[in-house]
C-alpha cells in the first residue's frame, strides 16, 4: 500500500495572496479568509516594490527643469550662421547671444549643438576639386604611372610659399557632417605683403637650391609674370639649368598664372620664350590644384613647422622672419628630408 501524504494547511497570508493571484480583489479576499481589511491592505502595501528610476516608463514626467537651450533656439541659431563663415567661427556664447539673446555656459551650448549633430571642425583652406580637375589628375596619373624612379630623380621641383609674421593658426568652424564642402565652411586666405614674405626655392634628388625672397614691388599688383620672369627664370632657374639641361633634367612648375605656362595675348609668350632662351625644359603638364603631387610642398611644411617651433605665438618682424627662414633652410633642412618624397612619385 502506498504511503498517505498529508497536505499541510498554508498560512493565511500565503492563501490571501493566492486569492489575489486568482483575480479576487483585496476586500473580497479578506472577506473570504475572515481577515481584517486593515491587515490585508498593510500586507498588500508591503508587497508592492518601489519604482526603479532606471526603468522608469517613458510616459512619466522627466525629472529636472526645462532646457535652457531648446530646439527652437538651436534652429534659430542655425539659420543665423548659415551662409556666413565669419559667424560660424564665433564662440558659442556669442552666437547664442547674437542670434537668440540668451545666455548659457559653453558646456551647455556644446551639448545643445551636439543634439543636432553640430561640432567644431578645422576648415579646409580651399574648395574641393571639381569634376574636370579630377579627370585631369586621373589622366596625369595614367600617363606617368609607369615612369621609373630614375625619371623622377631628374626633376627640378620649384614652387613659392608665403610665410607670415604672426603665424596665424586655423580657427574652428561650427558645422555638421556633410557640410565640409560648403563655401561658408571653407577658410579662404589672403596674404598681405605688409606682414608676410614670399619665398622661392627648387629641390631635386640630392639637390637643394638657395632660398630666394621674391619682391612684389614694381609695376603691377602683387607678383606678376613679368616679375617672375625677371627674378626667377632669368635668375636662379637659369643658373640651375645652365649645366643640367644637357643631362636630361626637366623643370616642374605648377599651373599658376604667374608662371605663364600658356601663351596668351596678354603675356605674348613672355615666360615661355625666356624658358627657351635659358634652356629651361618643362616636360610635364602639371594638373591644376594638385600641390600634393609636388614634393617641394612637403619641404614647405617642414620649414613652417620648424619656424613655428622657434616662436609658437609669432610676433616676428619682417627682418627677423627672413633671418629665421634663411637659417632653417641652410642649417636644418637637408636633402635626406625630401629625397624620400621624390622617390614616392608619381
Amino acid at each position: 500500500m502506498g504511503v498517505i501524504r498529508h497536505e499541510w494547511k498554508t498560512p493565511k497570508k500565503a492563501r490571501f495572496f493566492g486569492l489575489l493571484e486568482r483575480g479576487l480583489s483585496i476586500p473580497a479576499a479578506a472577506k473570504e479568509l475572515s481577515l481584517d481589511r486593515v491587515t490585508a491592505w498593510r500586507w498588500t502595501k508591503k508587497q508592492v516594490p518601489e519604482p526603479d528610476r532606471r526603468t522608469r516608463p517613458q510616459s512619466q514626467k522627466k525629472l529636472g527643469g526645462r532646457r535652457k537651450v531648446t530646439d527652437e533656439h538651436i534652429n534659430q541659431m542655425i539659420l543665423w550662421i548659415t551662409g556666413h563663415y565669419d559667424r560660424r567661427i564665433l564662440p558659442l556664447p556669442t552666437i547664442a547671444k547674437e542670434a537668440c539673446g540668451i545666455t548659457a555656459s559653453y558646456r551647455t551650448l556644446v551639448r545643445a549643438w551636439a543634439r543636432w549633430g553640430y561640432h567644431h571642425h578645422t576648415p579646409d583652406s580651399k574648395p574641393f576639386l571639381t569634376e574636370a580637375q579630377r579627370r585631369q589628375r586621373y589622366a596625369f596619373a595614367i600617363k606617368h604611372w609607369d615612369h621609373s624612379v630614375g625619371y623622377w630623380r631628374r626633376g627640378i621641383y620649384t614652387d613659392e610659399t608665403i610665410a607670415r609674421t604672426n603665424l596665424r593658426r586655423r580657427v574652428k568652424v561650427l558645422r555638421k557632417r556633410g557640410e565640409r564642402r560648403r563655401l561658408d565652411c571653407i577658410q579662404f586666405t589672403f596674404n598681405s605683403g605688409r606682414d608676410s614674405v614670399m619665398c622661392w626655392a627648387a629641390i631635386g634628388y640630392n639637390f637643394k637650391s638657395e632660398l630666394y625672397f621674391v619682391s612684389q614691388e614694381g609695376q603691377g599688383k602683387g607678383f606678376t609674370q613679368k616679375k617672375y620672369e625677371e627674378q626667377i627664370l632669368r635668375g636662379p632657374l637659369k643658373s640651375i639649368f645652365k649645366e643640367r639641361h644637357s643631362q636630361g633634367f626637366f623643370c616642374v612648375e605648377d599651373g599658376s598664372k604667374v608662371h605663364g605656362l600658356k601663351d596668351t595675348r596678354g603675356n605674348k609668350g613672355l615666360c615661355n620664350s625666356t624658358r627657351v632662351e635659358c634652356h629651361i625644359i618643362t616636360l610635364i603638364d602639371w594638373p591644376p590644384c594638385s600641390p600634393d603631387l609636388n614634393p617641394i610642398e612637403n619641404v614647405w611644411r617642414i620649414l613652417k613647422q620648424k619656424l613655428r617651433n622657434r616662436n609658437p605665438h609669432g610676433g616676428w618682424n619682417l627682418t627677423q622672419l627672413k633671418e629665421a627662414l634663411m637659417d632653417i633652410w641652410n642649417n636644418e633642412i637637408t636633402v635626406e628630408d625630401f629625397n624620400k618624397y621624390i622617390d614616392s612619385m608619381p
